[in-house]
């Protein structure tokens, strides 16, 4: 299996799990699986929690072009989605550090919430991680995942023993932004400090690391 095989998989995934929406009859389908290519080195996979609200733009576009992982592909870039705060914030803090090779953008889960502000249920993220993001993970052959946000960090901090999992804030909304906005200024002031720990991949044991990058303290800070 290769991703786009898995991708074409994920979109037409017929399970409706306890907390989200999948309606394709409304457009709003899993998604959550981009390959950004660069030409840099040092590829890297980075994890959100799950997709957020698709809009009727984004609706029609899948309605009208089908269900296939080129549709996700091609609307991510057609639409200039890859710039979107949420992504460009996240993809400018991880080339600071060092990764400017081609980026995996996944989510643990692949389908929106039922509601806004809804809680996704532990069963959902077990199905949906073990059904896919495993996959994803084992068929792009990156040593490092960046995480966004609390959750996401300690699923796969858990879930990925063989990958150094750095665990950075979720870029967008009011207080997180403020997190997130923090860190790259720290970063921006003693960018070595933190692509040196970036370097050090296993820890005293031997064991490959999962760490949040907010906890380390640079000299200085």
């Amino acid at each position: 299996m290769n991703l786009e095989k898995l991708g074409n998989d994920l979109v037409k995934c017929s399970l409706n799990c306890e907390g989200i929406t999948n309606d394709p009859t409304r457009g709003i389908i899993p998604r959550s699986l981009i390959k950004q290519e660069r030409n840099g080195k040092n590829a890297v996979i980075v994890v959100g929690l799950n997709p957020g609200k698709c809009n009727k733009q984004e609706q029609d576009y899948y309605l009208k072009n089908g269900f296939f992982y080129k549709s996700l592909q091609n609307y991510f870039f057609e639409t200039n989605l890859h710039n979107r705060p949420y992504f460009k914030r996240t993809r400018d803090l991880i080339t600071s550090l060092g990764f400017y090779g081609n980026i995996l953008w996944t989510d643990l889960v692949k389908c929106e919430r039922f509601s806004k502000n809804g809680v996704l249920p532990i069963q959902t993220l077990r199905v949906c991680i073990n059904k896919y993001l495993k996959n994803e993970i084992e068929l792009f052959k990156a040593p490092v995942i960046f995480t966004l946000g609390n959750l996401t960090f300690d699923f796969c901090a858990l879930s990925f023993p063989n990958h150094f999992v750095v665990g950075i804030p979720h870029p967008t909304g009011p207080y997180i932004n403020k997190v997130f906005s923090e860190l790259k200024s720290k970063i921006e002031k003693n960018s070595a400090f933190y692509k040196k720990e970036l370097l050090n991949k296993r820890d005293s044991n031997q064991n490959i690391r999962a760490i949040k990058l907010s906890e380390l303290i640079a000299p200085g800070n």
